[in-house]
């Protein structure tokens, strides 16, 4: 024992110094993104400096002049905890049907059953939707009251049922951590106080209004669109709506309970947020089931003190809610794969048909989740290995080696043929509506991808239109010097990183001697940030539901020793990072609206958010609808609105390219058009980028009010941004 400590000690003192060395680096690098805004030089250890001008952080909650409100946000807040609770009970009874609630502690009974009933209110409301009764708010209360209510018969029979046999016990089905690893749990669970700051900041900021682009454009424009429509349908003008949006049925569920699309829309965005913490719950259970606390409440205060996951979390994104649906299938998987995984069939069944139930949940909030999370995971349950050793044969020659192999790959594909007959069932009931209605709507089950092979039946998609869309989704160039210049930002450069992650996952394999699921967890880790860099286009965003498994890996590299060296660093790097990670989390810097405590009547149009010309449209309603060109971004408009996204066709060619002055004011008199506002500085962005109809040019607009057609307004703020007022007859 004298020899390990010594050999502890030592160790402990490198990994210390290199520890050091990365955050030295971490604190100092520039991040270009926040320039870009402030002007200057800028490094995340310059985030300090709101400790000593703390005027900015009250500015950035209050506003200015200061106001607060706590009381508006009540129905948000209970809106929310209603729908997460009738979906909690919601999973409790499904996954009581299917008997794997007695597997499961109460903290993994938890996450796992509010995960299986968001995704399965999700998949009601967009049933609802498509039947076109989202104006009957009876379909909707219904359903969503009755779980309570089931779970509360299902606990009194179960307290008044004699006893009969004895259930199956948790360690029938527990690799625990003393029999799986050589870890050491020394972290008191108290420790995760360090997350409850930023849970509440998140919580807050998911109650305001959104500020993301995405956001604004489809992720509740679209919820938003159906809810006045009275149905989800298909829309030719935003292609990105016709696209999995099962996060946005949180919001479309609140809107058509509430009857008003603006609180719905926060109650939606609540939503999200609370993944966050959901997520960390996950992340402590399965430390502690694999690992012992320490690795658990690290995990967690990791994950919820992550800049990234509160950016997403607090924006709206789908990014939180794809984190929590993946790893959960991932954790179902493992506890299925686990050496002493107990051998009835049924168990196995129910676990896979719960993976592949939350893997088809994630292929609902994105399309790239098919690729994932869905098709490793169910290579996983094809060929995983439930006990020790190898295909027999091993030591044969090669030529009886690879017979012995094939044929105890048919062997173990038999062998799991119904666990992967549950897991296909359960994402088709979770996730494969989406794809099904998409290939009713237009004849591609996966609009607008894989147009070359599916086609289009609505007309709205074109080869033209699908061109630029393949090349801006599409990385472009792959060679070593890019490829390392990406690594730097994910692992140290990218603006809301964690200062602790990858280097705590590292030690966990550099520290200790991995475990088998150690090098799974590991190895789907790569891949996933190899499908990233070699099918996307490489946006730091969607690298994020990879970060549940990073956290796991860095709460097991934080457990390698028990040295009191180690422990005293650690925990005092732990909560001075906690701390700059908060700083980062609640400042003004660019990406989230971070009005805490204004109130939400006045968020709706601050000028910090809004636009000055939707501020004046939302104020100043028009006599009929306002046309947009080139702004997207629409979801905070009041009025009665048409629009496009920058791939789909603008509706004022149609309106007005051919004709006679008279025969297109007849048009738009037709199509109710009342104004057009053109944001020229949004059409250059897009030219820039995605592209844009080459047909909208200034000219178009000139001969226009020359014709007497159209009639400018003075400007207002913007000045990239024209308004026109539309001549009647």
């Amino acid at each position: 024992m004298p020899e390990t400590v010594r050999k502890h000690g030592w160790l402990a003192m490198l990994l210390i110094a290199g520890l050091g060395g990365y955050l030295a680096l971490f604190y100092t690098t520039r991040l270009p993104t926040i320039e870009q805004v402030t002007g200057g030089e800028f490094r995340r250890i310059d985030y300090w400096q709101l400790l000593l001008l703390p005027e900015i952080l009250i500015d950035a909650w209050f506003g200015n002049p200061p106001q607060i409100a706590f009381a508006d946000r009540l129905p948000v807040f209970l809106m929310a905890m209603l729908i997460a609770g009738c979906a909690a009970a919601t999973g409790r009874l499904l996954l009581a049907a299917v008997g794997i609630a007695r597997l499961l502690t109460r903290l993994e009974s938890f996450v796992f059953s509010t995960a299986v009933g968001l995704a399965t209110l999700s998949t009601y409301t967009l049933v609802v939707g498509l039947l076109g009764g989202l104006r009957v708010p009876v379909l909707l209360w219904v359903p969503l009251l009755l779980p309570p209510a089931g779970l509360g018969v299902l606990w009194l029979r179960q307290a008044r049922a004699p006893n009969g046999p004895p259930a199956p016990t948790l360690a029938e089905f527990r690799e625990t951590a003393a029999a799986s690893s050589t870890s050491f749990d020394w972290l008191d669970p108290r420790w995760l106080w360090l997350a409850a700051l930023p849970a509440v900041a998140i919580l807050l900021g998911g109650m305001l209004p959104p500020v993301h682009f995405d956001v604004l454009e489809y992720h509740l424009q679209a919820p938003k669109e159906f809810f006045t429509n009275g149905r989800v349908a298909f829309l030719p003008h935003n292609v990105y709506a016709n696209m999995p949006l099962g996060v946005s049925m949180f919001a479309l569920l609140a809107m058509s309970l509430t009857g008003n699309w603006w609180l719905g829309a926060l109650v939606g965005k609540t939503i999200v947020a609370l993944t966050a913490p959901l997520t960390a719950a996950a992340l402590l259970a399965a430390g502690r089931r694999f690992y012992g606390n320490t690795a658990g409440t690290v995990a967690a205060v990791l994950y919820l003190a992550t800049p990234w996951v509160a950016h997403v979390a607090m924006g709206g994104l789908v990014e939180s809610p794809l984190a929590m649906y993946s790893f959960l299938a991932i954790y179902a998987v493992v506890l299925l794969s686990t050496p002493d995984a107990p051998a009835r069939g049924s168990r196995v069944c129910a676990l896979a048909a719960l993976a592949g139930y939350l893997a088809g949940a994630s292929a609902a909030c994105k399309y790239p989740a098919v690729l994932f999370v869905i098709a490793p995971l169910l290579a996983w349950i094809a060929f995983h290995r439930t006990g020790p050793g190898g295909p027999a044969g091993a030591d044969r020659p090669a030529g009886a080696a690879v017979g012995a192999w094939f044929r105890s790959l048919s062997s173990r594909l038999r062998r799991h043929r119904k666990p992967l007959a549950a897991f296909l069932i359960a994402v088709m009931l979770s996730g494969g509506l989406w794809y099904v209605k998409n290939w009713i709507f237009t004849g591609n089950p996966t609009y607008p991808l894989l147009f070359s092979i599916f086609g289009d039946s609505t007309g709205a998609w074109s080869a033209a239109q699908n061109t630029p869309w393949d090349r801006v989704h599409s990385p472009h160039t792959f060679s070593l010097v890019v490829l390392g210049g990406d690594l730097f930002r994910v692992t140290l450069a990218s603006e809301w990183l964690g200062p602790l992650l990858f280097p705590l996952a590292l030690f966990a394999f550099i520290a200790r001697k991995p475990q088998r699921i150690d090098r799974i967890l590991g190895g789907y880790c790569v891949l996933f940030l190899a499908a990233w860099w070699l099918l996307t286009h490489r946006i730091d965003r969607f690298w994020v539901p990879a970060i549940p498994i990073i956290a796991v890996l860095a709460g097991v590299g934080a457990t390698w020793t028990n040295h009191m060296a180690w422990r005293r660093s650690f925990l005092a790097l732990l909560a001075l990072t906690c701390l700059a990670n908060l700083l980062v989390i609640v400042s003004p810097a660019p990406g989230n609206y971070k009005r805490f405590f204004l109130p939400l009547e006045t968020a709706r149009n601050d000028p910090l958010r809004v636009r000055p010309w939707h501020r004046y449209f939302n104020t100043h309603p028009p006599e009929g609808k306002l046309l947009l060109i080139g702004d997207a971004a629409v979801f905070d408009l009041a009025a009665p609105i048409l629009y496009s996204t920058c791939f789909n066709e603008t509706p004022l060619r149609r309106l007005v390219e051919l004709g006679s002055p008279t025969e297109i004011r007849r048009r738009l008199a037709h199509a109710n058009v009342s104004h057009i506002l053109v944001d020229w500085g949004e059409i250059e962005r897009y030219r820039a980028t995605y592209g844009f109809d080459p047909w909208v040019q200034p000219a178009v607009f000139e001969t226009l009010v020359e014709k007497g057609v159209l009639a400018p307004l003075p400007a207002i703020d913007d000045q990239a941004v024209h308004v026109y007022r539309v001549l009647r007859l």
